[in-house]
């Protein structure tokens, strides 16, 4: 496997496409930064707290094209070839996309050690603790993305189906929270102009609020929109549906590369 890493991670040193989205995630908290600068704003943390969505959005188009071109110059099978093993190949391609995604994450958090740090204020434990598993959130969104690459030969198929999955995971996520994030009680004028505290209609309780945010919580948008709107469940519980995701990706992923036809 370390052959197979060598290579893949050689392919992406010289990947123009990976430098031109290093440099458009890190514009991207350049410019979080900077507006939270001229709004003068006394925190980082939620410009460090959003990394996650341009970071995913970036290993959708990237994983999507690299595995892609490996399909359509015939690396895939010239790997299997010279002998390497499918699940070490798959594997090998799986450690290269987390590599990439930390890189993407460094890339984007660059600017807001640089500048942000400084010009605003150093952020709070929690920020931190949300950032390290916002990781592992990454890695989740990496193993959707690459068991579709692996499965799916056609480049620019997969590209769009990436970016289906991205978009999709989070305006679900952004459904989700907007019913779960409905206060149970709203205050209204009683009719002698005193506020009176109602039960609000529209607040979602019992067995379907259980189901909601535990939809939300599987899925890796939904983790990533927790991050910028306010945590709806304990962090600590996120990583251990991340690592379910990962598990499921992979598995499925494997399964079916190990059987795929390759010409």
């Amino acid at each position: 496997m370390n052959r197979l890493l060598i290579a893949n991670f050689m392919r992406i040193k010289r990947n123009k496409l990976f430098w031109t989205l290093c440099g458009v995630v890190a514009f991207v908290a350049l410019m979080t930064v900077v507006s939270a600068i001229s709004e003068h704003d006394t925190q980082i943390d939620s410009a460090m707290c959003m990394f996650v969505i341009p970071v995913e959005i970036a290993a959708a188009i990237f994983i999507s094209i690299f595995f892609g071109t490996e399909y359509g110059d015939g690396t895939i099978r010239n790997k299997l070839v010279v002998g390497h093993d499918r699940r070490k190949i798959y594997f090998a391609n799986l450690i290269t996309v987390a590599a990439f995604s930390l890189v993407l994450s460094a890339a984007y958090m660059l600017p807001i050690v640089i500048l942000g740090f400084p010009a605003v204020a150093l952020p709070t434990v929690e920020a931190i603790k949300i950032v390290a598993v916002g990781v592992l959130t990454i890695f989740a969104f990496c193993s959707l993305f690459t068991m579709v690459s692996m499965i799916y030969s056609n480049k620019a198929g997969a590209t769009v189906i990436n970016l289906v999955f991205a978009f999709l995971l989070l305006l679900t996520a952004f459904i989700l929270i907007s019913y779960l994030m409905v206060p149970e009680f709203q205050f209204v004028h009683g009719v002698d102009g005193v506020m009176e505290q109602i039960r609000n209609p529209n607040y979602v309780s019992g067995i379907r609020r259980t189901i909601l945010q535990i939809l939300c919580d599987i899925l890796p948008g939904g983790q990533a929109v927790q991050f910028t709107t306010g945590l709806l469940s304990p962090l600590w519980t996120l990583p251990l549906y991340s690592a379910g995701v990962c598990v499921a990706c992979t598995a499925a992923g494997v399964v079916v590369f190990y059987k795929k036809d390759i010409k």
